[in-house]
């Protein structure tokens, strides 16, 4: 586009329309000069960027602008009564985004209306990729993108950095709450479980078994512990696929496991779950052309509604009844059916 001059004063023969042109655009990029009737008469460098030069010579400043307050200014005329004063305006590209303008009157009678970015300037430097060099330099509009670019990337450093120490802390939790074998919940996780199952206050009760492997030690001792490493695994994988998702999985040392159970049922589905339990772990594990066969072990204890017991009480009540089993042969499950007669005592339904 063609920047139209502005009729300048002259003083003398060296002052021309071409140093007031030059003037304009190092001083106010941003402008934009009407004639009376409104029709756009040249703007600076920066204006015509703003609609990616889409700006002709006579056409109609209102038709690129909209002056938002003081509102329904139509004319050159009604915009001048406002002048030297704050105005709003929003562009057609732009339609979302308010810029402050200031007016001043022209010889003419036309009028000079420049404009400044405002709070949204962020916005417009990235849509239409402002330079600083497309600033008047002494506009701090420039001095403001540079602060909040260097405070965008503070930002992003500092969300970086905290994703990452989220991170450390996630997998640190997780390390802390899981078996590094056999990727199951390990005995703090357990107790942690327990005490919030235990300050629920609306809830159905909960089961815990406590298993042991039978002949696990032979294995170890006889083939080795790769071997022993291997069997614990598959156990662990044997015994989530005799879980629901909703229950916990936990190996809490050596060849010990245990399980919490929420929505247990009642006894009898508590003893079916057992039983199938120690029949897919009797199921002999092929290591390297060796089957280990070994055995488990239950013991268990219901927890009812309201339960006055601690954590390492029920655990411990859990690994009495396995205690039983284990005397008893072996290969067993128990109930232990002492602790069911008194929290039925407690919850009669």
């Amino acid at each position: 586009m063609n920047v139209v001059p502005l009729p300048s004063r002259q003083n003398d023969g060296s002052n021309d329309t071409r140093i007031t042109d030059r003037a304009l655009d190092i001083l106010m990029p941003l402008h934009v000069r009407m004639s009376a009737d409104g029709a756009v008469t040249g703007a600076g460098r920066t204006f015509l960027k703003l609609f990616d030069g889409r700006v002709a010579i006579g056409q109609s400043v209102f038709d690129l602008l909209v002056v938002k307050r003081p509102s329904w200014i139509t004319s050159v005329q009604a915009l001048l009564e406002h002048e030297g004063a704050s105005l709003v305006v929003q562009i057609a590209p732009m339609a979302h985004h308010n810029m402050k303008a200031v007016v001043a009157a022209m010889p003419d009678g036309g009028a000079m209306l420049n404009l400044a970015l405002g709070a949204g300037v962020m916005d417009v430097v990235h849509a239409r990729e402002l330079k600083n060099n497309d600033f008047s330099p002494a506009d701090p509009t420039v001095e403001m993108i540079y602060m909040i670019e260097v405070q965008s990337i503070l930002y992003q450093q500092h969300k970086e950095q905290s994703q990452r120490l989220q991170g450390a802390r996630d997998q640190a939790e997780e390390q802390a709450f899981t078996d590094a074998l056999t990727g199951l919940a390990n005995r703090r996780a357990v107790e942690n479980h327990l005490a919030r199952l235990l300050r629920r206050s609306k809830g159905k009760g909960f089961a815990v078994m406590q298993i042991d492997l039978d002949f696990f030690k032979a294995v170890n001792d006889t083939h080795g512990h790769a071997a022993g490493d291997f069997v614990l695994q598959e156990t662990a994988r044997a015994l989530l696929r005799q879980t629901r998702a909703t229950d916990m999985v936990a190996r809490i040392g050596g060849d010990e496991f245990v399980i919490v159970l929420s929505d247990y049922g009642d006894k009898s589905s508590l003893s079916d779950v057992g039983h199938r339990i120690i029949a897919a772990v009797a199921e002999p594990i092929l290591f390297e052309d060796i089957a280990c066969k070994i055995g488990a072990s239950i013991g268990a204890t219901i927890v009812a509604q309201e339960s006055e017991r601690t954590s390492e009480q029920i655990l411990s009540d859990a690994d009495r009844a396995l205690y039983v089993s284990k005397e008893q042969g072996r290969g067993l499950y128990h109930l232990d059916v002492d602790l069911v007669h008194e929290n039925a005592k407690r919850n009669p339904c």
